[in-house]
């Protein structure tokens, strides 16, 4: 797919809690293309500190306007800089990058399963599903972090008239638990859906065992450090099993070498090794 490497400008910058910030870019050519599950990588500074750009996962993006936005949150040196980036500043973006979600085929009912940073692409893919017609109310969003101050939310996933249920591990906003606790009772009370989900590695490793376990169809946007983009470096490899063994928990047999940068984000249920 083609893919673009250039300077835009932060045309919008919302704090939307402490450490939590929104960008907006101008950025037709990425806008044009961008698919839910896809990421851009942003160089963070012009020197050699940090070295490596950043990825972060496409939130949205408005193709008539030429604009697609992330959420992120400050981890380090590098989204620390990013963060004190000014508006009509501009940054170096590569994207956008990966393979993205496959869009919601029929009328099967969809959770969409989301821990802390692993909200921006699910909530890309709910909205452009909803806009395409596919009923919102076959949808149950689940968005889930440690601490409220720790949720990504913006306002507008109220906006798609989903089933949206919060929870955070303390109690602090929504239901006390985390995500994997709430999909679980929700596949408890109606177990036909098809699960999508992008967060920590410890829960999507969880909720691949429960998809395999009840023999569902289920998606998962893996976040790895991914320094190149190009899939050159191989430092974002993972362990996947071929598509005959994706039903089986025997992880001595045959493995393939995927990267996550051009081969994912996005994997299938039972496709990739957790160790």
């Amino acid at each position: 797919m083609r893919k673009y490497s250039d300077y835009y400008p932060v045309i919008k910058k919302e704090i939307l809690s402490p450490g939590i910030l929104k960008f907006t870019f101008e950025a037709p050519e990425i806008a044009g293309l961008a698919r839910p599950g896809q990421f851009v990588q942003i160089r963070t500074s012009d020197d050699y500190f940090p070295l490596w750009p950043r990825p972060f996962s496409i939130y949205d993006a408005d193709k008539p306007k030429g604009h697609f936005s992330i959420i992120f949150k400050i981890f380090g040196c590098g989204t620390s800089r990013l963060a004190n980036t000014d508006t009509s500043d501009k940054v170096h973006i590569l994207g956008p990058l990966g393979n993205g979600f496959d869009p919601p085929a029929g009328q099967n009912k969809l959770i969409m399963a989301a821990g802390g940073v692993g909200l921006p692409p699910l909530y890309f893919l709910s909205r452009v599903s909803v806009e395409n017609g596919y009923p919102a109310e076959m949808i149950t969003f689940i968005s889930g972090a440690r601490t409220k101050k720790e949720l990504f939310e913006d306002g507008n996933l109220a906006g798609l008239n989903m089933k949206l249920i919060t929870c955070t591990d303390d109690g602090s906003a929504g239901s006390k638990g985390t995500v994997v606790d709430i999909l679980q009772s929700e596949l408890a009370d109606d177990p036909e859906r098809t699960v999508y989900a992008c967060g920590p590695g410890g829960m999507l490793k969880k909720i691949d065992m429960i998809i395999m376990a009840k023999r569902l169809r289920g998606y998962l946007s893996l976040e790895e450090l991914m320094p190149c983009g190009y899939g050159i470096c191989s430092g974002c490899a993972v362990k996947t099993r071929p598509a005959e063994n994706r039903g089986s928990t025997d992880d001595n047999r045959d493995y393939h070498l995927k990267r996550v940068c051009v081969d994912g984000p996005v994997f299938n249920s039972g496709e990739v090794i957790w160790d």
